[in-house]
């Protein structure tokens, strides 16, 4: 039997009529999918060594966690290759891509495809000694990170890890993602300027 379509709330009749949300949902999976598209948020992708090469996978939930001791939790798929690499060797990394590497970002995303990433990563002999996972060149920051909790919730592992090591490169700018698509930054304070010159063109 087909589900009717749930109706957008209403906020109460003004003058002007009724003011409706967008989206107006309970718990419903399909609803939660869409408002999580309107969460704009930096590109992260989770390297892991899988057969003896680097292997990366982009993941939407990244965050830091506290600064004592230093951590960061990732949420992935509990049926991923990456998933088996984390629970099996209990360390991974966390790289935040820069807008120069949104093709990884299309790359790793692929369900389903093999994603080794043999040419994308710094050479172990350039790395510091305590880094032990694949860093992605041109990342805006990568977390070597070593796995102190991991909690099944639903679909998904919430990993958390202890930083071992961080590697930050020169200042790059960072790639973002929201409302379904790669977006780039601006600053607040520097639109206003951006916008006159792009008048003046």
């Amino acid at each position: 039997m087909a589900q009717r379509a749930t109706p957008p709330l209403s906020l109460g009749v003004t003058g002007s009529g009724a003011a409706c949300w967008a989206l107006g949902s309970g718990s419903d999976s399909g609803a939660f999918r869409a408002a999580m598209r309107r969460v704009v948020s930096g590109v992260t992708v989770v390297t892991t060594c899988h057969d003896g090469r680097p292997w990366g996978m982009t993941v939407n939930a990244f965050s830091s966690v506290c600064t004592d001791p230093p951590t960061v939790l990732v949420c992935v798929n509990n049926r991923t290759v990456t998933a088996s690499d984390i629970m099996r060797d209990g360390r991974f990394a966390a790289n935040l891509l820069s807008q120069d590497q949104l093709y990884l970002s299309r790359l790793c995303a692929r369900p389903g495809d093999v994603k080794y990433l043999d040419d994308h990563t710094v050479a172990a002999a350039e790395l510091p000694e305590q880094v032990a996972m694949p860093v992605l060149r041109d990342s805006l920051v990568t977390f070597d990170c070593k796995v102190s909790e991991a909690r099944p919730v639903g679909s998904h592992f919430v990993v958390f890890g202890t930083v071992e090591a961080i590697l930050a490169p020169a200042t790059r700018s960072p790639l973002l993602y929201g409302q379904g698509r790669y977006l780039h930054g601006v600053a607040i304070d520097e639109a206003p300027a951006m916008m006159a010159a792009l008048a003046w063109a």
